[in-house]
This record gives C-alpha cells, sequence and structure tokens, in this order.
C-alpha cells in the first residue's frame, strides 16, 4: 500500500490537512537529489498508478490527508481498493474526513476548494482461491460545492444483516422516481452492506442513462437510551445523467 502518511503529518498553513502535498514537488535536480520514489503521490501518478489499497487497519485520517491534497492538485484523486467490511469502513471514513477537511479549507481560505462524490463498484483482484478476489473498489470524483439541499426523500438505515440486493433495489426505484435516498449505517458490517447496495444499484439503472455516486459525512444519531448519541456514516445518494 502506498504510504500516505507523509501526505497528511505537516498540515501547515490555511490550507487545511494535505495542502502542502497539492504543490508540484521540485525534480530530484533541484532538489539536490533528496525526492524519493513513493514520498508523495505525484510520483505514483507518473508511474502510471493511482491506487491505494485500504486495510482493515489503516488510519483513515492518513488516507484523508492523501485523498485532499490530491483533490486540491491538478490530478485524480486517488481510487481506494477495499477488500472486506472492516476495510471498506475505514475507507469511507476516510473519503468523509477528506470532506471535512476540503470544507474548512474552503470556508476559510480564498481559493475553492471542491467537494467529492464515490462511485462504489466491484473489481477482481489477484490473491483469492482461484487466484481471483472480490474487491470493493471506491472511485473518488471532484465536484464543484453546492449549497445544501434540503429536498425531502427517504432515509434509510442499513444494517449488518441488512441484504444488499434487496436495498439496491429500494434505491433503485426511488432514484427513478426522483426521491433523494440517504442510508445511515453504524458500524464496519452496515457501513460495507450500505457501500454494497449503491454498488448494485449502479448496475441495476446502467441502462436507463443515470448513475449514482454517493456522499459520506459524519453525522450523531440517538437511540433513545441513556448512553447518549452514536457516531454513523450517512450516504446522500445522488443521480447522475450519463
Amino acid at each position: 500500500m502506498p504510504d500516505v502518511s507523509n501526505n497528511a503529518s505537516s498540515s501547515r498553513g490555511r490550507g487545511g490537512p494535505g495542502q502542502h502535498a497539492g504543490r508540484r514537488p521540485p525534480s530530484a535536480s533541484q532538489a539536490g537529489g533528496d525526492t524519493k520514489p513513493g514520498s508523495d503521490f505525484w510520483d505514483r501518478i507518473n508511474r502510471g498508478s493511482n491506487v491505494t489499497k485500504i486495510g482493515s487497519n489503516t488510519n483513515p485520517r492518513d488516507v484523508a490527508g492523501q485523498i485532499a491534497a490530491q483533490a486540491r492538485a491538478a490530478v485524480d484523486c486517488p481510487i481506494l481498493r477495499c477488500v472486506g467490511p472492516q476495510s471498506t469502513n475505514q475507507a469511507m471514513k476516510a473519503v468523509a474526513i477528506a470532506r471535512t477537511y476540503l470544507f474548512e479549507s474552503d470556508r476559510s481560505g480564498q481559493t475553492s476548494h471542491p467537494d467529492l462524490t464515490v462511485y462504489p463498484e466491484f473489481v477482481k483482484v489477484e490473491g483469492g482461491p482461484d487466484d481471483q478476489l472480490s474487491a470493493v473498489q471506491l472511485v473518488i470524483s471532484k465536484r464543484a460545492r453546492r449549497p445544501c439541499d434540503v429536498k425531502e426523500g427517504r432515509s434509510l438505515k442499513v444494517g449488518t444483516n441488512t441484504e444488499a440486493k434487496a436495498l439496491a433495489g429500494a434505491i433503485a426505484s426511488c432514484t427513478r422516481e426522483g426521491s433523494r435516498v440517504e442510508l445511515t449505517a453504524i458500524g464496519a458490517g452496515s457501513v460495507n452492506q450500505a457501500v454494497k447496495s449503491i454498488a448494485i444499484a449502479r448496475q441495476f439503472v446502467e441502462e436507463e442513462a443515470i448513475d449514482l455516486c454517493c456522499r459520506p459525512e459524519f453525522v450523531e444519531i440517538s437511540e433513545g437510551d441513556a448512553a447518549g448519541a452514536t457516531s454513523a456514516l450517512r450516504l446522500l445518494v445522488l443521480v447522475e445523467q450519463t
């Protein structure tokens, strides 16, 4: 997995975490030969690699710093590849944190910083019993920042045992009707099912000239007991014409 920690470790200046990495680093000759391959995302992109593998123990803030840095630069955001519920959960948390970094930079700076959307999809990677393993891939795209949409819609709570294909059918049905859909998930298993359902729903509507993506964010929800509020991930599903 690419080293993402040094993109987030020294968040100096008004730009916020990852801001310093958004500038093109000097060449090896300009830097006296100190620039090392893999020291930042420019080297990886120049080699044609923009995929970051997310593990179950990956620090979401490190990945968020990388995402924010690339979002500010004139390059594509990293593609996050996840195997297993915990990895998918860490990846979606990273995107939610990166959105917060960019929002704070946009609010405090003199330049505009983009928002992010996520396109989940299934891919096959090497390493399974038959030399292939199913993984979830999160393609992150930059989008212009827009005022908050207060349009009402359906809010669906996702659990670990939620059937992803059934939820995908509900998402596809709502989007065809023009309804807004929000998925709320607590815990890695629930987040994984929510992400998989959006990936499946994208397959359901791909022949209808529309595509689906989502924007993850942290929310606090109350279960009505003395324990107080619980942190959750909310995925706002967006519809795009293709």
